[in-house]
């Protein structure tokens, strides 16, 4: 048996819909929304500053059209990733990269050295790809998928993930027999040896992006397949469908800088009001608003908005900061602060986005000055080994921006801890918001096309402590 996943979302989305539309567990009072502030509502005589949903936040950043661009040919991918390049040379580099079961339009034939036994074609909107080097060339739009499904880019997450659970869980390269499996169960005790049906023992931190369920015929046991077409058991893994969190656009509904967002957890939501702090209420994670006022009260900081009160160490604080001298006049960059775990996209001198992030934790922090994106990608796979927390291996890290060698802005699926540090030297952003960044930067990233790398349209990406 056999059962997609193409409909993962449809419950959650329902849910959120709900939520977004203020139903929730309590009685519920008047609720407003002042400008530049989340949602006040009155929960079981409670006031609650509510963090918003994801309220059709989605349907705002759109993925790139495939615009009709009268091509006869075209090239579907069959390498799980197939190259684009730059030249047509016997050295060239990758200039983009297409996912397997993707077709990409192609232009005209093309010379050059580096193509063996296959030709060279001119890809659309520009690069070359080699017809033995990844590529079917035919004159029909469709690729075999081979298994690997469609990233869901009109979705925050592309991919359903899962966490495995069991330390040495197998991994297999195709569905095991009853047999196999025994055998690898006792190889994963170190009862003894593997069998070559395992392609790994997960020991470490896994995460891995899902597509599909299948049960096996034999005894009904249920296996996932990964992205990548391995096997795994249903029992070793936990399904990861985070409660979607977005920020906010700024210049809609009253957004401006400077803004907080509360932290962390839950906080007390005060009156200053009086020779006493009164708590009035409380505001929930991630909830925000526009700073009116900040001030010190008997040697407490506070930020006001129009809700009331909280203390300055339980928001973040995003405030506008100056383009840099080299950011040209009316260019896109993003600034990561460091210190206040926050990031606001720009538009030249006009700040046109607000989040908080998750920094690289103590001995992985990012480089700070100025940088610019080199590669993106709909999705990455990443792994590395902790001194610490020994090894990890992430699949299908979505909307990924590199900007310094291995380090990148990119979403995380795995927690959402936002507004304090706690990576391995990347910027964890919402995968939301990393989607919101994704197409709102340069370069674009052409329709059918998983990744583009080294583009001379680029996106300025600015860090300070």
């Amino acid at each position: 048996m056999l059962r997609l996943f193409a409909n993962r979302w449809t419950l959650s989305a329902l849910a959120i819909l709900i939520a977004g539309v203020g139903v929730g567990t309590g009685a519920l009072g008047e609720h407003s929304s002042e400008p530049g502030q989340s949602r006040v509502e009155v929960v079981d005589g409670q006031r609650v500053l509510r963090a918003p949903g994801l309220d059709g936040w989605n349907e705002r950043m759109h993925s790139p059209r495939d615009n009709p661009s009268g091509s006869k040919l075209f090239g579907a991918a069959f390498h799980y990733d197939a190259f684009v390049y730059d030249k047509t040379a016997s050295s060239p580099k990758v200039a983009g990269i297409i996912r397997r079961g993707t077709a990409l339009r192609l232009g005209n034939k093309v010379t050059g050295a580096g193509c063996k036994n296959g030709t060279w074609y001119q890809a659309v909107p520009f690069g070359y790809v080699c017809s033995s080097l990844g590529f079917h060339i035919s004159e029909e739009p469709k690729a075999k998928s081979y298994g690997v499904p469609p990233a869901e880019v009109s979705n925050h997450l592309p991919y359903q993930y899962a966490r495995v659970i069991n330390q040495r869980a197998p991994r297999y390269y195709r569905m095991p027999s009853v047999q196999e499996e025994k055998q690898a169960r006792r190889a994963m005790e170190k009862k003894g040896p593997t069998p070559e049906v395992v392609s790994s023992l997960m020991e470490g931190d896994y995460f891995l992006a899902l597509a599909d369920e299948e049960t096996r015929e034999s005894d009904g046991a249920v296996f996932y397949r990964t992205i990548r077409g391995r096997y795994v058991r249903v029992d070793d893994v936990d399904l990861r469908n985070p409660e979607p969190i977005r920020c906010e656009e700024l210049g809609r509904g009253g957004w401006r800088l400077p803004m907080a967002f509360v932290w962390g957890e839950d906080r007390e939501l005060l009156s200053l009001k009086g020779d006493a702090v009164r708590v009035t209420g409380k505001a929930e994670k991630l909830a925000r608003f526009v700073i009116q006022e900040e001030l010190r009260k008997d040697g407490v900081e506070y930020v006001i908005g129009a809700a009331g009160a909280i203390r300055r160490t339980e928001v973040r604080v995003l405030r506008q900061v100056k383009r840099p001298n080299s950011v040209p006049a009316n260019a896109k960059w993003v600034h990561v602060d460091l210190s206040d775990q926050s990031l606001v996209a720009y538009q030249g001198d006009r700040p046109v986005y607000a989040t908080v992030i998750s920094s690289g934790k103590e001995g992985y922090e990012p480089p700070t000055g100025l940088f610019q994106v080199q590669q993106k990608y709909i999705s990455t796979t990443m792994n590395a080994e902790d001194p610490i927390d020994g090894f990890y291996e992430v699949e299908e890290v979505p909307w990924t921006l590199y900007y310094h060698g291995g380090y990148a802005l990119h979403g995380a699926y795995w927690h959402t801890d936002f507004g304090k540090v706690r990576s391995h030297g990347c910027t964890n952003i919402a995968p939301v918001d990393a989607r919101w960044l994704y197409y709102w930067s340069d370069p674009e990233v052409p329709p059918a096309w998983h990744a583009v790398r080294f583009h001379p349209d680029t996106t300025w990406v600015y860090f300070t402590n």
